[in-house]
C-alpha cells in the first residue's frame, strides 16, 4: 500500500516535471536574440504550467515560471486594476515557491518587486531583498532587479540594507557598467554608482562625464573610484 502510494506520488511528480521542462524551452527560446514574445505563446506556457501544477501544487519551479509569466504579462496590460491582480498572483505565487525553494535568489528578487508593484514597502520587503542579494550575488538578472528595487526605496533602507544594493550594483557594473549607470540615472543616483570602489573603463567615462557637467571637481577626488 505505502509502496503503490510512493509510485503515484512519484508519478504524478515525474508529470509536473516534463510539464514545466516544456514551459521551460518555450521561455528559453523567447530569450534567444532576436526573438519576441507572442500572445500564443504566452498562453500556451501558461497552460505548461497550469498543467505542472495540477500534478504538483508544491512544483516551485513551475510557481517561480508563473510568476514570472505573469509579471512579464503586466506591461501588456492597460487597465491599472488587472495588472494590481496580476501582481498580486505573482506576489503569491513567489511566496509558495519561496515556501518550497527558500534558497532561490530569483524568487526572493521577484518577490520583492512583487512587493514594490503593491505599494508594500515593509521590512518584508526590505529582507526578500537582503536574501536575494545574498544568494544570487553574481547572477546578472538578480543583480539588476535588486538595484533596481532598491533605488526605488532607497530613502527607507537602513545603511546595511542600503550597503546590500550597493554591493549588487558594485558587481553588476563589473560585467555591464552601461546598464547599472542606467538604471543609476533613472533614480537620479549616478553619484552612488560612481562612488563605487571598482568601475571598468566604460563606467569610468559615464561618471568623468557626470563630474564635468555637474562640476563637482571636489567630490570626484574623494570618490572611491579615484576617478582622473
Amino acid at each position: 500500500m505505502a509502496l503503490g502510494l510512493l509510485m503515484f506520488k512519484a508519478g504524478k511528480e515525474a508529470l509536473s516535471n516534463v510539464y514545466a521542462q516544456s514551459a521551460h524551452m518555450e521561455v528559453e527560446r523567447w530569450s534567444a536574440p532576436g526573438q519576441k514574445l507572442r500572445g500564443d505563446e504566452g498562453a500556451r506556457v501558461s497552460r505548461y504550467l497550469a498543467k505542472s501544477l495540477d500534478y504538483s501544487p508544491g512544483n516551485p519551479w513551475s510557481l517561480e515560471q508563473m510568476g514570472t509569466l505573469q509579471l512579464r504579462g503586466m506591461g501588456a496590460l492597460r487597465d491599472p486594476q488587472l495588472a494590481l491582480a496580476a501582481a498580486r498572483s505573482a506576489n503569491a505565487n513567489y511566496r509558495l515557491a519561496l515556501a518550497q525553494r527558500p534558497t532561490s535568489p530569483f524568487s526572493w528578487a521577484n518577490f520583492a518587486l512583487t512587493k514594490l508593484y503593491l505599494g508594500e514597502q515593509d521590512d518584508e520587503l526590505f529582507r526578500a531583498l537582503a536574501r536575494a542579494e545574498e544568494l544570487g550575488p553574481w547572477q546578472p538578472e538578480v543583480q539588476q532587479m535588486v538595484v533596481f528595487t532598491g533605488l526605488t526605496v532607497w530613502n527607507r533602507l537602513n545603511p546595511s540594507q542600503q550597503d546590500a544594493v550597493t554591493r549588487a550594483m558594485q558587481r553588476g557594473a563589473q560585467r555591464n557598467p552601461g546598464k547599472f549607470a542606467e538604471i543609476a540615472q533613472t533614480f537620479s543616483r549616478i553619484d552612488l554608482f560612481c562612488a563605487l570602489g571598482y568601475i571598468p573603463p566604460q563606467g569610468r567615462e559615464i561618471c568623468t562625464s557626470w563630474i564635468s557637467k555637474s562640476g563637482k571637481k571636489a567630490q570626484a577626488i574623494t570618490m572611491k573610484g579615484q576617478i582622473p
